[in-house]
């Protein structure tokens, strides 16, 4: 593919990746569901009633972990997967940059959860810590975990934003232009 992508083109490369991007939205809307259920719920529970040495253990039954260990490494997988296949069948530039970008953003909602799970999550596990130091934990989780939330939610929405573009305007310039004959065939 060149700079541009024509419909015909467009429309292969929208159907070549169909069934990668579909999986790897739904590990990535599994994962942002999650990340929202422990901030608004979990979270909040913590705010309003802190129990030192309530909280399940990582590996305990009950623990989010097994709720994430399939969806988001299989997510974030998947988009690199995807990202890949696109770099090698030719696809424009700016299809390629918002992969990428889609998998720096997963990167910082792993990194975020990886602070969370190593440092904060084992202190609400804690039996000798009180309940201020816990609401502290848990303003201070509420963020980390927010920024996890964000970087999961622009992850999705960069790895659907392309396919938006390319099906509604067939021929998509690098630049993020559309060419002129499509809009004026649009105004038409």
């Amino acid at each position: 593919m060149s700079t541009t992508t024509s419909g015909a083109t467009g429309v292969a490369l929208l159907r070549s990746t169909r069934t990668l991007t579909l999986a790897a939205a739904l590990c990535l809307a599994v994962q942002l569901f999650g990340n929202l259920y422990e901030e608004l719920v979990s979270n909040v529970a913590v705010l309003a009633r802190p129990q030192p040495g309530e909280a399940v253990g990582a590996l305990d039954a009950g623990s989010p972990m097994y709720y994430y260990l399939p969806w988001a490494p299989l997510g974030v997988v998947l988009v690199a997967v995807l990202a890949h296949r696109l770099a090698t069948r030719g696809a424009p530039g700016w299809v390629v940059r918002r992969l990428r970008l889609a998998l720096a953003a997963l990167a910082v909602a792993v990194a975020a959860k990886a602070v969370l799970i190593s440092s904060v999550n084992p202190r609400f596990r804690d039996p000798a810590e009180d309940a201020a130091t816990l609401r502290e934990l848990a303003t201070l989780w509420a963020g980390i975990n927010g920024l996890a939330i964000v970087a999961v939610a622009v992850a999705l929405t960069l790895l659907l934003s392309w396919r938006a573009r390319v099906a509604d305007h067939g021929p998509v310039a690098a630049t993020g232009s559309v060419p002129r004959v499509a809009v004026a065939a649009g105004k038409g």
